[in-house]
């Protein structure tokens, strides 16, 4: 499995590198987007389901569309037991270009049998539960795919026709607590997961990437898992691996030793959160993420821009802040030169229940009205605070957007990003493990997405919006 998970990687490594080169702001640049088929680590991708047309005798015929193999899709929901310290690898078709040279980092889960890689044999405290495979016992699998502990895959390619790859598990206190234990012990969670697909218009447990990621009780706690899992970012020479409901983990970017959590140099406390998402702008050798403290009735949003010793910049502090009407579940932003872009879904938090659980399933409601459009502008850019504008209803939901680029062109802001579709999505009985043992199973459990274009006008408010292509996609690159 190991050897796979690296040629996957250089696989979608290459396609990046073939992709064209463009600035992130430029009017226009984002000309096509590389949709990514959901891998997770070891698996074969999807076969990639066609129709071609060719003429024989004056009349089309439709070549016949070979079925996605499910069984090597539902691979990448199997926990990797297996770390991987350091191995030399040399590509088994073609050769790796002589000037690929660098590390490409990812982050996901790994591990759905919780506890399952024990301590070593020189801990003093050693696992009650041996490691035992996926499935076999139902109370250690997580309920959804998102909650598996993260691990990071390196691949380093340094210009001899090789790659060096290594992987390893983030060492998150939550990973460290079930490995002791060789146990489940984070259960926040699971009531929202058993609700079903249903839950949250259909979108709070789909199954690529669910809109309800975590326990809303804030703060260290047994109830909010911090999986570490989302987004590995490497900058000022710094590798961290993100997940947006608590701090991030800083790693040994070589060996990919766990060195705990990081406060950012004190840019953040040890009990906020951090949004699982960053955003590199090219143009001023920035990296930019968010903070997102929600409240029922309102949340606190703060964007943070760093230089390239990843220290704070010194227009404006280094942040930007506004105060967020209505509960704001944010999970992605976009950035352009001078604002920082946010679509907020029409989301209310039931009172009582928010006080008394927490639980997102039983305390949100994801209702069918318009999205909220916010425009926070960039420290130092001189453009006032926030500006908000409602987004037209049409057929498809704007509650779960993924940016895939942004940028400004005159008075008009162009987003590129991808939409949910939940009206495919049924069944309140929960998915379990191995979650997509049929296309039927997944189709019920995932949305249908599709790349969108959306253009707002700053000074009057109106937005548009455009269908770019409605193949279904997950992840925009």
């Amino acid at each position: 499995m190991t050897g796979n998970m690296w040629r996957s990687a250089l696989s979608l490594l290459l396609l990046l590198l073939a992709e064209e080169q463009v600035s992130s702001f430029a009017p226009g640049s984002f000309t096509k987007s590389l949709l990514v088929q959901s891998r997770q680590f070891g698996t074969k991708s999807l076969q990639k389901m066609t129709v071609s047309q060719t003429v024989e005798g004056g009349e089309a015929s439709v070549t016949p569309v070979s079925a996605p193999d499910m069984d090597a899709f539902a691979n990448g929901y199997k926990t990797v037991f297996d770390e991987q310290l350091c191995k030399v690898c040399s590509p088994t078709e073609g050769a790796v270009p002589d000037d690929l040279v660098g590390t490409y980092f990812r982050c996901g889960p790994a591990m759905f049998s919780a506890g399952s890689i024990v301590p070593p044999k020189t801990s003093i405290l050693q696992p009650k539960q041996p490691p035992v495979p996926d499935g076999k016992d139902m109370d250690r699998m997580v309920k959804h795919p998102f909650e598996g502990d993260g691990a990071v895959l390196a691949v380093t390619f340094p210009g001899d026709g090789t790659a060096t790859s290594r992987f390893r598990f983030v060492r998150t206190t939550a990973f460290t607590n079930e490995r002791k234990a060789g146990k489940k012990l984070y259960k926040g969670m699971d009531s929202t997961r058993e609700m079903g697909s249903s839950v949250g218009n259909g979108q709070g447990n789909d199954l690529n990437l669910p809109m309800f990621r975590h326990h809303l009780q804030p703060g260290l706690n047994k109830k909010r898992k911090n999986t570490s899992n989302t987004r590995t970012i490497y900058w000022g020479k710094r590798l961290l691996t993100l997940w947006e409901g608590g701090l991030p983990y800083k790693l040994d970017a070589l060996s990919l030793d766990t060195e705990g959590r990081s406060q950012l140099g004190g840019v953040l406390k040890e009990q906020d959160p951090l949004g699982g998402k960053a955003v590199y702008d090219s143009n001023k050798n920035r990296m930019l993420l968010f903070q997102n403290i929600q409240e029922a009735g309102s949340a606190d949003l703060t964007v943070m821009e760093f230089n390239s010793k990843f220290r704070p910049v010194t227009e404006g502090g280094g942040k930007s802040t506004a105060t967020l009407k209505g509960f704001a579940a944010l999970s992605d932003f976009g950035v352009t030169e001078n604002y920082a872009v946010f679509i907020q879904p029409p989301v209310t938090a039931k009172g009582m229940q928010f006080l008394v659980s927490k639980e997102p399933g039983k305390t949100l409601d994801v209702e069918s009205g318009a999205a909220s459009l916010h425009l926070l502008p960039r420290p130092g850019s001189g453009k006032g605070e926030l500006r908000t504008f409602s987004i037209p209803m049409d057929a498809d939901s704007d509650a779960e957007v993924h940016f895939c680029n942004a940028y400004e062109n005159g008075d008009n802001i162009v987003i590129d990003a991808i939409r949910s579709n939940s009206k495919n999505v049924s069944g309140n009985k929960a998915a379990s493990w191995p979650w997509a043992s049929s296309l039927d199973d997944y189709s019920r459990s995932t949305c249908k997405r599709s790349l969108w274009r959306y253009t707002v006008n700053v000074k009057t408010g109106a937005i548009s919006k455009e269908m770019l292509t409605d193949t279904q996609s997950y992840f925009g690159v």
